[in-house]
């Protein structure tokens, strides 16, 4: 369970009181479980996504070993598609930039509003558990002195490279933000996350117990902990305490009632309640489960049974996030098509 966070400011009107940018740009989207991944020209870098540009002299070079002239034909077509395409993904795909450090004192001061705002700590699995398979990737920023290379190499390697090639670099200027980044190739704009991918909050030194108490209110049902940044005596450095008074609420989850009879038929009789069991814990702490569409044993590892169901969101999920599968180990127990050479199963194995 990998843990990143996100700094945000927070903006007070006249009477004190968060104002509706700060509601609808931080408060909403932990409340509304969503992030939003930016386009690269609306970051604070004017150098995001700047790369030296070989593809054309190396897709010309290659084109020059071909001789058949039908054949350079349909390469040439293929091969400038994808230069294209890769550096229109460059202004087309969506960034969400995190931090390893909650506690950095520029970050602070720079994106935290001068601790007049606050951290919010995501587990990374369940940030990104909706978001299209295929056009998600989760990578380091590089900090180096020159900006990188595209060439035709880029073209034959797998879309991470070529992702963190063009949108994976900065300055070592930058490099005290440890900056980790959530990108989706191809796509920006608001994307639904699980109602659990929220930690915690931890707000600035700047931040009134008005304030505090006001955005408890407004994402408690989301949100499990709650810490305020206390300075460290004798130090610059800063740390994190926990506010007792504001933890101990968890997101809301379901205990779906379900009719398991029709269920596990490969399984023999007397193990087969343990295998409910499981089944029934899985869907029962997913507070996005709607509707259960099989539990049965995997076709693909006989070893394993599988649990697939149905998951909303109040926001829209793409069709392939629409669909959950959770599979768990069946080494112990006694199937009709696998016997096991262990002992039976006893309660400590699931």
């Amino acid at each position: 369970m990998s843990s990143y966070f996100k700094y945000k400011p927070l903006n007070l009107d006249a009477a004190g009181r968060l104002d509706e940018r700060s509601i609808q740009n931080v408060i909403e989207p932990i409340a509304e479980s969503y992030f939003y991944l930016p386009a690269r020209t609306l970051l604070n870098d004017p150098n995001e996504g700047i790369f030296n540009n070989q593809l054309q002299d190396g897709i010309n070079t290659f084109l020059q070993s071909v001789t058949a002239f039908g054949e350079r034909a349909e390469l040439s077509r293929s091969l400038y598609d994808a230069a294209r395409q890769i550096v229109q993904s460059t202004d087309n795909s969506g960034v969400f930039s995190l931090s390893k450090n909650p506690v950095d004192e520029l970050m602070w001061s720079h994106y935290g509003n001068s601790h007049c705002g606050l951290v919010i700590e995501y587990d990374l699995d369940l940030l990104k558990r909706f978001a299209p398979k295929g056009h998600i990737h989760c990578f380091d920023v590089c900090y180096k002195e020159h900006p990188p290379t595209l060439d035709l190499r880029c073209l034959l390697q797998n879309a991470d490279e070529v992702v963190r090639a063009m949108l994976g670099h900065k300055s070592p200027r930058w490099c005290n933000e440890e900056e980790f980044r959530v990108l989706l190739d191809n796509l920006n704009g608001q994307v639904p996350h699980d109602f659990r991918a929220v930690r915690s909050i931890t707000f600035g030194l700047n931040v009134s117990g008005e304030v505090r108490a006001k955005i408890y209110e407004m994402t408690k049902k989301r949100v499990p902990k709650f810490f305020e940044v206390i300075r460290v005596h004798g130090s610059y450095r800063f740390e994190k305490k926990l506010l007792e008074e504001f933890s101990g609420n968890n997101p809301t989850i379901k205990n779906p009632s379900i009719d398991w009879s029709r269920c596990f038929e490969k399984v023999d009789q007397e193990y087969k309640e343990k295998a409910i069991r499981i089944a029934q814990e899985i869907v029962s702490s997913d507070p996005h489960f709607k509707e259960l569409i099989l539990a049965e044993l995997s076709t693909v590892d006989p070893s394993q049974a599988v649990v697939q169901y149905e998951v909303e969101h109040s926001m829209e999920l793409s069709p392939c996030s629409k669909y959950t599968n959770e599979y768990f180990p069946l080494w112990k127990y006694t199937l009709y098509s696998l016997r096991p050479e262990r002992g039976p199963l006893d309660d400590e194995t699931l």
